[in-house]
């Protein structure tokens, strides 16, 4: 048994981009997910980087989510890597109430070139709790990959006049509704013209 559907389905990543950033063939993904076959050492270290949680949660073995601080930052730090990309950090996201975000470049992050692939990217600070049930805490990094289109139940930075929010997204009828992982806040329904999509985001990383 194991949560790698679950882990991969809430942070908005297909079998094939998982497969890209482990290395292996979609397929491979498949079979882990389907438990048709074991899962090596090494994917599971790198899984831990990507989710950001232990392998005891990854294989169901406990419940506890995060890992330690000094171990996440120590798997989180930038490896010297000679195809590695620097990918700006812009703004901030607004993970609770609404606010005003300017998207200017304060930073660039180092990130493996094959972590980046077929398309543009960006790191955003996210401000607030909305989203602490898909385990995205304030003060995390999100990587977001630019795009205009939405995809049921993945989660997106949107704008809505001046505000920048990050959402998971469902369609309602003619409607969509922008949902925070945090119980204390509500569902916001709009129209489909009452927002653009900025991207989708493919991984979060706490800043160290």
């Amino acid at each position: 048994m194991n949560r790698i559907k679950e882990l991969r389905r809430a942070r908005g990543v297909t079998q094939e981009e998982l497969g890209k950033l482990l290395g292996v063939q979609k397929a491979a993904v498949c079979k882990y997910e389907n438990e048709k076959v074991g899962i090596p050492s090494q994917v599971l270290t790198r899984l831990t980087e990507i989710f950001g949680v232990s392998a005891d949660h990854i294989l169901c073995r406990d419940e506890v989510v995060p890992l330690p601080k000094r171990m996440r930052d120590r798997l989180l730090a930038p490896r010297p890597e000679a195809d590695a990309v620097l990918v700006p950090l812009v703004g901030m996201v607004h993970a609770g109430e609404p606010m005003l975000a300017e998207e200017n470049i304060t930073d660039y992050i180092p990130v493996a070139a094959g972590e980046v692939y077929d398309g543009e990217y960006f790191f955003m600070e996210v401000v607030g709790d909305c989203m602490t049930g898909d385990h995205i805490a304030e003060g995390a990094n999100v990587l977001v990959r630019r795009c205009s289109d939405i995809r049921d139940g993945y989660i997106y930075v949107v704008r809505m006049e001046d505000e920048v929010l990050l959402r998971r997204v469902k369609r309602i009828k003619k409607s969509i509704a922008l949902i925070p992982s945090n119980p204390a806040y509500d569902p916001i329904i709009v129209s489909e013209g009452d927002f653009n999509v900025i991207g989708r985001v493919v991984e979060s990383r706490m800043r160290h």
